[in-house]
């Protein structure tokens, strides 16, 4: 038990604290800038354990429940940003007696802070410990397959593939998914010296590995590459779960905070780097879900206020009450889910 708290549980919920910090941080700092005052900064749910109150009255706390935070801001009837009665409510401190574009800007402040959050860690690993990259040298060939048949072997540098120039091993890739079952010429380097050979594509494969290589970049030339490197991650997230969604994924993919938690452990045992990326990952994917349109969440308020403006005025209690508890309905289900597949997991 001592062991599990230790490698998993320790690390997950030091994880887990700040990147929720971060999240809530950034709704606290816009919505301080707009003058509303925040009530309560609390990372965790339910019971708080300590906590301490600043010169503007925020309770800053930690609650006992540590899968999440929130920030209350005055006006706010609970942890969701329900509406209070006017009773009690001094108009010029409130979140909801705001413009619509201001109100906009503190709920978007959360996950903008989690993907700022995202783009710095990317900085400080591609300057600090270097940029990964899978560049053209061939590190292992299969002699069943048509690239060693003609002729290219381990240390061969691929630098031109059908007068194509070639830079890293995704450029290789590209052109040999292209080009399936078709011959393509090969300029690589070998001894110093360039050489030409023709392989054939057979199923989109030649039967060759690249080189990691990793190298230190400058912090100029880190901003691009990190820039590059968030998009594409946020690309394959929302891809994955569109293909979850209609169904091309399986959703057993999906995990929970015991995975999460598991995840936490593995990384957190193979050192500063590896916990760093985990928690960049894991701090764009809460961006991220925090936008999807669903009632509770920053995007479902997003949602709630698109309509406001379109319509002119908000929606009435009633089908705001329903919106909430259908936010409140998916969220539980989704949670239950993840749980269940995390628990599967043991019994495979």
């Amino acid at each position: 038990m001592f062991e599990i708290l230790l490698n998993n549980i320790i690390p997950f919920v030091i994880i887990l604290t700040i990147l929720v910090f971060v999240h809530e941080l950034g709704h606290y700092s816009i919505a301080r800038y707009n003058d509303v005052k925040v009530e309560v900064f609390s990372i965790g749910f339910g019971k708080e354990l300590f906590g301490f109150t600043d010169k503007s009255g925020t309770r800053w706390k930690f609650s006992l429940v540590p899968l999440g935070g929130y920030v209350k801001m005055h006006g706010d009837l609970d942890e969701a940003s329900s509406k209070k009665s006017t009773k009690n409510i001094n108009p010029e401190d409130s979140f909801h007696e705001k413009t619509l574009n201001q109100r906009s800007w503190i709920l978007f402040a959360g996950p903008a802070a989690n993907f700022i959050f995202s783009f710095i860690i990317l900085i400080f690993i591609n300057t600090y410990y270097g940029y990964s990259e899978n560049i053209p040298k061939i590190s292992y060939i299969d002699q069943d397959k048509s690239a060693y048949k003609a002729g290219l072997r381990e240390g061969d540098t691929i630098i031109e593939v059908n007068k194509q120039q070639i830079k890293n091993f995704t450029d290789l890739q590209k052109v040999i998914s292209n080009n399936n079952e078709k011959l393509i010429e090969i300029n690589f380097i070998r001894d110093g010296k360039v050489n030409l050979v023709s392989v054939k594509v057979e199923k989109n494969i030649i039967g060759i590995r690249g080189t990691l290589e990793k190298k230190k970049m400058t912090f100029i030339s880190s901003i691009k590459k990190s820039s590059e490197q968030l998009i594409n991650f946020l690309k394959l997230t929302i891809v994955g779960v569109y293909e979850i969604i209609t169904g091309t994924r399986g959703a057993d993919e999906l995990g929970g905070p015991i995975r999460i938690a598991e995840l936490s452990g593995d990384f957190w045992q193979k050192g500063i780097e590896s916990t760093l990326w985990f928690m960049m990952i894991i701090s764009l994917n809460l961006g991220l879900i925090n936008l999807f349109p669903i009632p509770m969440l920053d995007g479902g308020h997003l949602l709630l206020n698109l309509v406001e403006f379109v319509n002119g005025k908000p929606l009435s209690q009633k089908y705001l009450e329903l919106a909430h508890t259908f936010g409140f309905f998916i969220l539980i289900s989704l949670m239950i889910f993840a749980t269940y597949n995390d628990i599967s997991r043991f019994f495979d």
